[in-house]
């Protein structure tokens, strides 16, 4: 079952999840073949594996998911939410985006003391079991920028 406050609930626990490094926990918030396209644009990708992956990616990038206030459809059956994801540029998340056309092909100087800072909306839709079944991060190369380590 879900409903409003559940969709919000599941969108922001996403986030703390990052933040915190629980990819089991996040895991768990999913369905089991969930979909999700992070940024929409790159490609979908399929099923808790992959997000694991991912997940675990952005965990060891020393991701930061600082999330607004979400909103949530009438139904509860789908949540959307502003966010500024900051994360190290290296050792992986600099090149692959650089790679994929989001930042410069050319690194920064100093690219051990920087940092990228991406403003991303995310979407969640809730299946009928109140699990997350698909997620959507829509950002492009304007969204992105590289920062100075704090």
């Amino acid at each position: 079952m879900t409903d409003e406050a559940r969709a919000k609930w599941l969108i922001l626990e996403h986030c703390r999840k990052i933040n915190t490094g629980d990819v089991d926990g996040l895991l768990k918030l999913y369905a089991q073949d969930c979909t999700f396209e992070d940024p929409v644009g790159n490609g979908a990708q399929h099923g808790l594996e992959a997000l694991a992956r991912r997940a675990a990616a952005a965990v060891f990038s020393g991701a930061y998911e600082d999330a607004a206030t979400p909103v949530a459809s009438k139904d509860g059956h789908w949540a959307a939410v502003p966010m500024v994801s900051t994360f190290n540029y290296l050792p992986l998340a600099g090149p692959a985006m650089a790679q994929t056309g989001l930042l410069p092909s050319e690194p920064p100087e100093d690219p051990e003391n920087k940092m990228i800072s991406v403003n991303i909306v995310m979407v969640i839709h809730v299946d009928d079991d109140g699990l997350v079944d698909r997620m959507q991060a829509l950002y492009g190369s304007s969204d992105a920028s590289i920062v100075d380590k704090k």
